[in-house]
C-alpha cells in the first residue's frame, strides 16, 4: 500500500498485556448494534491486529487512519499516564492517542507507522504535553518495527517509544468528530446503530469520518462506497464533500 496517498529519548520498554478501559472489545461486541445493511460492517476479517498511536490532537489521526484500507475500527482516548480516569478537562498525564484496529494482510504494521511519522512533525516540541507524540506498542514484533522506524527517522525524533498499559476512550463527542458535525449524514447514521459503542466501532462511520475530513480520494471512494449500505442522497453528499 503507497500510504503516501494519505496525507501524508526513547523511554525503556517492558512489554506487557494492555489494560483497556472503554478501548478495544472482542468483535464480536464490535457487532452487536450494527443494524445498517452495510457488507464492509459485517465482513469479518480472520485476523485483527490493534495498534496505538499519539500525534497531537486525536481528531485529526481518527480519519487519517479510519479512511485507510484495512482499517477495520478506531477510536480516539487518551494514554501514556497513569491517572485511571482521565477526561479532556483532566487529563492528568495522558496523551491524546488513536487506537486503530486493523488487518494485517491488507494494511500492515508497517504501512501505519509510515502514516504515523507522516502526519505530524515528531521533531516539533509539542505546546502541550497531551499533543506528544509516542507509539504505544502491543507486543515485542511492533516494538522491534517501531524501533527501527524511529531510527529511520535520520535525526533523533521526540517521539516516545513505550507499552500500551492503559487506554481510557475518550468522551462520545470526541468521536468521529468530523462526521458528527455533518447534519445530514450523521442523521441517517447514527439511526442505524442500536447503541453509540457500535457507531464508534463501525468501519463505515470510520471511513465515512475519514473521507469528510479530507482523506483518500474520490476513486477511493468509489471502489468502495456501494458497500457502505448508505441511502443515494447520502452517497451524493459524501461524494460532494469528496470532490
Amino acid at each position: 500500500m503507497d500510504v503516501r496517498r494519505i496525507g501524508l529519548p526513547v523511554a525503556a520498554l517492558a512489554v506487557g498485556a494492555a489494560f483497556l478501559v472503554g478501548g478495544a472489545r472482542t468483535d464480536d461486541e464490535a457487532r452487536e448494534g450494527i443494524v445498517m445493511d452495510a457488507r464492509i460492517d459485517v465482513q469479518t476479517p480472520g485476523r485483527i491486529e490493534t495498534a496505538t498511536f499519539a500525534l497531537g490532537c486525536f481528531w485529526g489521526p481518527d480519519g487519517r487512519f479510519g479512511v485507510l484500507p484495512g482499517v477495520i475500527r478506531t477510536r480516539v482516548g487518551y494514554a501514556g499516564g497513569t491517572a485511571e480516569r482521565p477526561t479532556y478537562h483532566d487529563i492528568d498525564g495522558h496523551a491524546e492517542a488513536i487506537q486503530v484496529d486493523f488487518d494485517p494482510s491488507v494494511v500492515s504494521y508497517g504501512d501505519l507507522l509510515e502514516v504515523f511519522w507522516n502526519s505530524h512533525d515528531p521533531f516539533r516540541p509539542p505546546h502541550s504535553s497531551q499533543y506528544r507524540s509516542m507509539i504505544f506498542v502491543h507486543d515485542e514484533a511492533q516494538r522491534l518495527l517501531a524501533m527501527a522506524s524511529f531510527d529511520a527517522q535520520g535525526s533523533r525524533p521526540l517521539t516516545e517509544v513505550v507499552a500500551v498499559e492503559r487506554f481510557t476512550r475518550a468522551e462520545d463527542y470526541h468521536q468521529k468528530y468530523r462526521l458528527q458535525h455533518e447534519t445530514a449524514l450523521i442523521a441517517e447514521l447514527r439511526g442505524r446503530f442500536v447503541t453509540f459503542d457500535a457507531f464508534v466501532d463501525s468501519t463505515v462511520a470510520a471511513r465515512v469520518n475519514g473521507y469528510l475530513a479530507g482523506w483518500g480520494s474520490a476513486a477511493w471512494l468509489e471502489e468502495e462506497i456501494a458497500s457502505f449500505g448508505l441511502t443515494e442522497h447520502a452517497e451524493e453528499i459524501l461524494r460532494r464533500r469528496v470532490e
